[in-house]
């Protein structure tokens, strides 16, 4: 028993000078032949330099931050440009240059019949004046060129429905499904941001030039 708690006694004795020793405590350095405990590993770290005592810090030092460096290969992520104001909105004009005579058309046709030909480019002239970029303005000249040049085959079957009008009814048919399947085609092509241009048509409305 009495063996026993002499070692307690020597551990703790052990213990309370290894603490005495770390916190800088005078007179509780290695006796004679005795080795300094090791220091941890990487201390201190490399390029430090120790900050000079100055007025706020005099005999006192300030541990350096440790910043972990990233891992091999890790590249910081790319900064993307903000997207392009108004893009959707002038998709939409665009695509309207194109659905609005196929709108207005029937509209007009059970009012003024066969007239309402002559009154179909109105919507994309309207949207090529009010256009705030140049993609929509380019759609709103295509489709406004090829409404211009529907009135000519609209003014031929306006006087064939006078001599026959099963025939011209038939035509005017014919010609309404020939004009929506290829503005379909125009406004998605809008709606893709993707430009769209007319076959067999004389460009009346040129692009300006700068």
């Amino acid at each position: 028993m009495t063996v026993t708690v002499e070692r307690v006694v020597a551990r703790a004795a052990g213990v309370a000078w290894f603490a005495l020793l770390h916190a800088g405590w005078p007179g509780a350095g290695p006796g004679p032949g005795q080795a300094a405990p090791p220091l941890p590993p990487n201390y201190p770290p490399p390029n430090y330099s120790p900050p000079s005592a100055g007025a706020g810090n005099a005999g006192h030092s300030r541990p350096p931050e440790y910043v972990t460096p990233p891992p091999p290969g890790w590249y910081p992520p790319p900064s993307y440009p903000p997207s392009a104001p108004g893009v959707d909105s002038d998709r939409t004009m665009a695509s309207l240059a194109h659905w609005l005579p196929l709108a207005v058309g029937p509209v007009f046709s059970f009012v003024i019949g066969t007239f309402a030909v002559f009154l179909c480019f109105i919507p994309p002239l309207i949207v090529m004046l009010t256009a705030k970029s140049e993609f929509t303005g380019e759609h709103a000249r295509e489709a406004l060129n090829f409404r211009l040049n529907a009135i000519i085959p609209g003014a031929v079957i306006l006087a064939l429905s006078m001599a026959s009008p099963p025939l011209g009814g038939l035509l005017r048919l014919l010609l309404f499904v020939g004009c929506l399947i290829i503005q379909i085609m125009a406004a998605v092509k809008a709606s893709q941001g993707a430009q769209y241009r007319y076959p067999l048509g004389i460009r009346f409305i040129k692009p300006s030039q700068a």
